[in-house]
């Protein structure tokens, strides 16, 4: 609902200013700044207003006595609740805004000597904040436990002085954005720079669920209990479904409980599907207007949902809005760059060039719209999840050679999911899990997978190992990451009801094999199938993906032309003999080979990134194809300098 900057400098006004003039599409209803009156740092907000109009819900809020000042972005699941319980205990609250909730609360925690993550661990919802405490001069920093909010933090030495952003590139006003090359085996592993990288030198991305601390040019480091950790035994007899099912509704109507318009995404799926049947049967039964829906369009009836979405909206009564998905290697470039723009830093996972597209017109009629964000990690919905379960029930007991000699053969079979099976099944569970988890398909490459720790390696079974990694790990620098930045591109703010604290902690108690009993997603089928049409549960998994293959060989054509120099612009810096160029190129635009082409797209994105220099605020202007097989005024500029 908002961007919000600081600068711990004396002088740090003018450079807040700019900071939050790049941040102005986050929040284009209200920006201000407050200053220490000593000096000591700077606090501003751009304001997106979802919740409580009125002017006393500008930020930076201040407390009453003056001593506490606090910025805020985000909201907090059930806030007009813990408002009410606040007031019922003696507090003054000026307005109906989940930020003054956040302000009491934390000034009670600091003045109590309480700790402040773990008040903050009680708060469901999604967040980024600063919390500065003026008689004490510190400041707090803090990143909601899931990871759905952005906070970038810009360190300073020897001064110890710091600066923070909700983006990467606003950052760009305080200092030069050096692209950190080193970053690129993660980034191969992960189709994004994980946190704490964040893709730039001196530039720190804070994990899910940190808190800094920060006083006089000192920090100290603390941590929010992720709810997926706290969760406890339920008796035999628990009915999980029901659970579950009242905990998404709960968290759906805590989510729909705004002031502006509201929207939700649809598919031919399970899970934004899901949300919004859910949310249509809350509307109804509060006697509200039925949330609008959107959905993506394509051109391939193999990768089109918009039938299965009508006929879903038909039966809730929801009207749809159809968005095309983009087709030219010109539109395909413009949403790359501009959401490229957005992240700050390469970012290989296409569909964020989709979601740049649909958010600029769910941005258009509505300012908070709902989601399916977290469904597939929390209840099972990817295939590789499926050959970790086959893999402990069934696959590990076969004796090593056998397994390895299925792979050698297996590499002849066209099935792209059984290839990657045996691939990675032929030997131990480590070697398991890399193989299943990263997306580089050459093996040449270096590649590094972040979030390992021998912890993760020894909890459970493979399954629940590496829906946890995506979880803690991919989700957050992801999925999370596309939706909040091509959504607050547009003043649109995103919201994910299937991570409520309460929803996932009802979901970390069913185990992997209770998720996958029935293949993917068989709890999350029973929760929602009594909102259905019927046959939608039968619909065919198709996710939201571009045709991959056709859009590589449409942006390369567009940026380079002939297909030897889209291999030497590619491919000419990473050291693959031409022969293997060649054939990562023909794999990977055939269309039949999923795993090259996302691969190759990484490799294109790296390209397209060092083209616009690095991470800078005011990306350059678009290049332009002047015609075929003739490079673009940017290709050569790139090659001349």
């Amino acid at each position: 609902m908002c961007a919000i900057a600081g600068i711990t400098t004396s002088d740090g006004q003018s450079a807040l200013a700019r900071i939050l003039g790049k941040l102005a599409h986050r929040g284009p209803d209200n920006t201000a700044i407050w200053s220490d009156p000593d000096g000591a740092i700077s606090l501003g907000c751009a304001r997106l207003i979802t919740t409580d109009p009125t002017h006393t819900a500008n930020q930076p809020l201040v407390t009453a006595d003056g001593r506490f000042v606090l910025v805020f972005n985000g909201y907090i699941a059930g806030h007009r609740r813990k408002i009410a319980d606040l007031v019922r205990d003696g507090a003054y609250m000026r307005s109906q805004n989940d930020a003054e909730l956040v302000l009491h609360l934390l000034a009670r925690a600091v003045m109590a000597g309480d700790d402040i993550a773990n008040i903050l661990g009680a708060l469901s919802g999604q967040y980024a904040l600063a919390f500065w405490d003026v008689r004490e001069r510190s400041l707090w920093l803090a990143r909601d436990p899931v990871g759905i909010k952005p906070l970038y933090v810009c360190h300073s030495s020897p001064t110890g002085d710091l600066a923070f952003a909700s983006e990467l590139a606003a950052l760009g006003e305080v200092q030069s954005l050096r692209f950190d090359q080193t970053s690129r085996a993660r980034y191969l592993a992960h189709l994004f720079v994980p946190a704490p990288a964040s893709g730039v030198m001196g530039i720190e991305l804070l994990k899910p669920g940190s808190v800094i601390c920060w006083q006089n040019g000192a920090i100290t480091r603390s941590a929010i209990a992720h709810p997926a950790q706290d969760v406890s035994a339920k008796p035999t007899s628990f009915d999980r479904v029901s659970d579950l099912r009242q905990k998404v509704r709960q968290s759906v109507a805590d989510a729909m409980d705004v002031d502006c318009a509201l929207g939700c995404l649809v598919s031919g799926g399970l899970d934004s599907a899901g949300i919004s049947a859910i949310a249509c049967d809350i509307a109804c039964k509060q006697g509200r207007d039925l949330p609008p829906a959107f959905v993506m369009g394509f051109d391939d009836p193999a990768r089109d949902e918009t039938d299965a979405a009508r006929k879903l909206c038909d039966h809730l009564g929801q009207t749809l809005c159809i968005v095309r998905a983009p087709k030219t290697g010109e539109e395909i470039y413009d949403e790359l760059i501009a959401g490229l723009g957005a992240v700050g830093a390469p970012f290989a996972n296409p569909s964020i060039v989709l979601m740049q597209r649909l958010s600029s017109q769910v941005g258009q009629d509505v300012r908070v719209c709902l989601t399916g964000d977290g469904g597939d990690e929390l209840f099972g919905g990817y295939p590789r999840y499926r050959a970790a379960f086959l893999y402990d029930r069934y696959w590990q007991h076969v004796p090593r050679p056998l397994r390895q000699w299925a792979a050698r053969i297996g590499k002849w079979t066209s099935h792209r999911e059984l290839v990657r099976f045996l691939s990675g099944g032929c030997d131990d569970l480590r070697s398991a899990f890399d193989v299943w988890n990263s997306r580089c398909a050459v093996p040449e490459f270096e590649t590094e997978l972040a979030g390992i720790t021998d912890s993760l390696m020894q909890n459970g079974n493979l399954a629940d190992q590496m829906m946890q990694f995506d979880r803690d790990v991919t989700l957050p620098g992801n999925q999370l990451v596309m939706s909040d930045r091509c959504g607050m591109a547009f003043g649109l703010e995103y919201r994910p009801p299937l991570l409520g604290h309460d929803v996932i902690r009802s979901a970390a108690v069913i185990s992997a094999t209770q998720h996958l009993r029935d293949g993917a997603k068989s709890v999350w089928r029973d929760v929602i199938e009594p909102h259905f049409p019927a046959g939608h549960l039968g619909n065919r998994k198709i996710g939201f993906n571009p045709p991959l293959a056709d859009w590589l060989a449409k942006l390369g054509t567009y940026l380079w032309g002939d297909d030897d120099s889209i291999l030497n612009a590619v491919f000419g810096e990473i050291g693959l003999p031409k022969e293997r160029q060649r054939m990562c190129w023909t794999r990977a635009t055939s269309g039949r080979d999923a795993d090259m082409a996302l691969t190759v797209w990484a490799l294109m994105v790296w390209k397209v990134w060092e083209m616009i220099d690095g991470p800078r605020g005011d990306i350059l202007e678009h290049t332009r194809q002047k015609s075929p097989g003739q490079k673009s005024d940017r290709v050569v500029a790139a090659d001349m300098a």
